[in-house]
């Protein structure tokens, strides 16, 4: 059903979760359009939620179901602390074939009303009581649970239009940060991978010195007494030439 077309059933069944844990608390739950994300008065709470609904296009006819409904409660309690007022707002979606469409209203099952309300009950109880959170009444069923991990599309969310930051923070799943991958260390240079020009520069180096080093000439023993042992040779040959003419 509209969450508009009888909405004081929605009070009744609030209150008497209420009662039910504060038998003496009297809270009262109205629709208000004019609050928005993010946008509690002071001295005011507010609690979000993302809920499951189901949308139809005034134009086109075409309907879709989105697991990503806004809804914002501002909620303030008296002085006494026996009474309290919650202001609530349904956000709704456009048709994301029809170009300048309207924000179209969802409507709710009975099970997604049920759970809603639950929750707001939950959170006034912890918030302004100490209360222990009470048992959920009903889970999320299977289709439920496909659809939440469905993707936003913020573009035709009436919430995101309103936020300040242009995208709704009404119960967003963030995803847990991935832990950086260590870089991987660089791996010591094997000598088979260093270019092979390497080594010539270290031979020439040498090379290099080799030759800028004085020569030096390395005899053996009596080796420096034969140019005199010729000497003699010469002259002892020439004698003999002499006497034999």
């Amino acid at each position: 059903m509209l969450f508009s077309d009888d909405f004081s059933t929605w009070e009744q069944r609030f209150q008497e979760l209420i009662r039910e844990e504060k038998p003496g608390a009297k809270w009262t739950l109205h629709l208000d359009k004019n609050i928005v994300p993010d946008g509690a008065a002071l001295g005011w709470r507010q609690q979000q939620q993302t809920v499951v609904g189901r949308f139809q296009c005034s134009r086109c006819y075409r309907s879709w179901t989105s697991a990503q409904v806004k809804i914002v409660c501002h909620m303030f309690q008296d002085a006494g602390k026996t009474q309290g007022r919650v202001l609530m707002r349904i956000f709704g979606q456009r048709c994301q074939k029809c170009f300048g469409s309207q924000f179209e209203s969802p409507e709710f099952s009975t099970e997604s009303i049920e759970r809603m309300l639950n929750n707001l009950v939950n959170y006034i109880l912890q918030r302004y009581y100490g209360h222990r959170k009470i048992a959920s009444i009903l889970n999320a069923s299977l289709d439920e649970k496909v659809l939440l991990d469905g993707p936003h599309d913020t573009l035709n969310c009436e919430a995101c239009s309103l936020h300040p930051h242009g995208r709704c923070a009404v119960a967003q799943r963030v995803r847990p940060p991935r832990s950086p991958s260590p870089s991987p260390s660089p791996s010591p240079k094997s000598h088979s991978s260093s270019p092979s020009r390497s080594h010539p520069p270290l031979l020439q180096t040498e090379i290099t010195g080799f030759r800028n080093r004085p020569f030096q000439e390395v005899r053996e023993p009596g080796e420096a007494a034969s140019p005199l042992l010729v000497i003699l040779s010469v002259a002892a040959l020439a004698l003999i030439g002499f006497f034999i003419r």
